[in-house]
């Protein structure tokens, strides 16, 4: 933050009589220069020069126009603390969200790696509900945003029993856990008549 310097508008109040508001005032009087301030009993002199007169008079006013400046800086660098504090939080804050995430990403992908994570033809996923683990899915087929699956509820159940059914590829992730691999079962045969 800039200084600002102290200046006061001193005017010219009659012949060698300067006057800075209601504030302060020199003059030239006998053996030399005298000067009044606010707060001040009395007249002071008599100064040699009327800038020593003149700077006197200031005197009050230039100290508590440098703590007021003192203040705003102050309090400029308080501001400033705050927001590096503030955004120290949120970076750090997150930063442990991005762990969190990926911390479940790795236990939703089964410890792939990032480039990895892609849902494909062979994959099981589970549910990650624990009342619902029985729940399987088999990845049979990838079409742009909708995989083809066959679903069982059962672990002992064969996957060509069951229907295929669809499947968004952001759903899987969401509700399920990537548990393995598994052959993909293939078409029914067809029997001849």
């Amino acid at each position: 933050m800039a200084r600002a310097p102290f200046t006061a508008d001193w005017v010219q109040a009659g012949i060698e009589t300067f006057q800075w508001g209601k504030k302060a005032a020199y003059w030239k009087g006998h053996k030399g220069w005298w000067a009044s301030r606010q707060g001040s009993d009395g007249i002071k002199g008599p100064f040699r020069t009327p800038g020593a007169a003149r700077k006197w008079a200031e005197e009050p006013f230039r100290e508590q126009h440098r703590i007021a400046q003192q203040k705003e800086r102050d309090q400029a660098l308080r501001a400033m603390d705050a927001k590096r504090a503030k955004l120290a939080s949120q970076k750090a804050r997150a930063l442990a969200l991005a762990e969190a995430r990926e911390a479940r990403d790795l236990v939703t992908w089964n410890g792939l790696p990032v480039g990895a994570r892609i849902v494909q033809p062979g994959q099981v996923w589970v549910m990650k509900d624990p009342r619902f683990q029985q729940h399987q899915i088999l990845v049979v087929e990838v079409k742009k945003r909708i995989a083809v699956v066959l679903a069982k509820d059962s672990a002992g159940t064969p996957w060509g029993r069951s229907a295929r059914e669809p499947r968004t590829l952001g759903h899987l992730p969401r509700l399920y856990r990537l548990m393995g691999l598994a052959k993909v079962p293939g078409p029914p045969k067809r029997q001849r008549p």
